[in-house]
């Protein structure tokens, strides 16, 4: 018997498995698993690899799936259907991966920030209730993230040419990136159907290396962003009755050392004890696989 967590990224999809007694047995990579980006076809060859690389899928008593875009209501049929065919016999469960980051983050009740591309605040409390704020997507959300970073960047640079911002390093170093001398470029690049929200989300690090070097405007971005972050943990604290709870910073902007995470960090002082992850979201979909098949026993 084993059981299964698998955490479904948009580049990739890693599953741990782990033994009856909830010990670590390997990890597995594979490529990238959101249905709305990769199609049906894909996303069943994908789970079927999965399933046939565990060998023996009547074996397995507990599999949690973790992974964004998991509303298209597609992605449940398509994973019970692929998971009978297997031979699957156990139990699973289905969920977003901002819950599994949360169980790899700690043990205890308190909230997750997690700020990348997009960001998302996740909690819960000792009474196993949860909450979530943020994460409504980059057209109307995503404050603090990746994304509005370096759309921040994008928008100091334009406003510095014109002399409404004060100082030229921003305008400088986007104009450096893009290769261009005039705002025109930019706006060209920002507008055009080729550029993602990835794309103008890689702008964040101008912000991160000005910053570093004292640069007041980049500075006010980050700081911009700090309260952004700091308004989406107060949010879930409050639904929850979690005040002073540990927050777990995480995502691939403040989960390590840097002058935002500081920032960050700084910020939310007043809201709770800001700690590192335990685990990451991997092994945080593995226990939520083994507490499912426990509750069940």
């Amino acid at each position: 018997m084993f059981i299964a967590g698998i955490d479904g990224g948009g580049t990739h999809t890693r599953i741990e498995l782990r033994d009856s007694e909830n010990r670590f047995v390997c990890r597995r990579e594979y490529g990238p698993f959101n249905l709305n980006s990769i199609g049906e076809d894909a996303f069943r060859c994908l789970l079927r690899q999965v399933f046939t690389d565990c060998v023996d899928m009547a074996q397995c008593a507990s599999i949690c799936f973790g992974a964004a875009g998991i509303s298209n209501p597609l992605v449940s049929r398509i994973l019970s259907e692929e998971l009978d065919a297997s031979g699957f016999r156990g139990i699973w469960k289905l969920c977003g991966d901002q819950e599994i980051a949360l169980r790899g983050a700690m043990d205890t009740p308190g909230v997750a920030v997690i700020a990348g591309t997009g960001s998302i605040c996740f909690g819960k409390n000792a009474a196993g209730e949860t909450a979530r704020s943020g994460g409504y997507g980059h057209l109307i959300d995503d404050g603090g993230s990746g994304y509005a970073l370096g759309r921040d960047v994008l928008s100091a640079a334009v406003r510095q040419y014109d002399g409404r911002l004060e100082g030229d390093a921003i305008q400088t170093a986007v104009f450096a990136r893009l290769g261009c001398q005039e705002p025109g470029a930019i706006v060209s690049f920002v507008y055009s159907p080729s550029t993602d929200k990835s794309m103008i989300a890689k702008f964040s690090g101008i912000a991160l290396e000005l910053a570093q070097q004292g640069d007041p405007r980049a500075l006010d971005i980050l700081e911009r962003g700090a309260e952004e972050l700091s308004f989406l943990v107060r949010a879930v604290q409050e639904k929850l009755s979690l005040e002073g709870c540990p927050i777990a910073l995480l995502g691939g902007l403040i989960q390590e050392d840097n002058v935002y995470r500081r920032t960050v960090a700084q910020r939310l002082e007043s809201l709770g004890t800001v700690i590192a992850p335990g685990h990451d979201a991997l092994w945080g979909a593995a226990q939520i696989a083994w507490e499912h098949y426990k509750e069940k026993e």
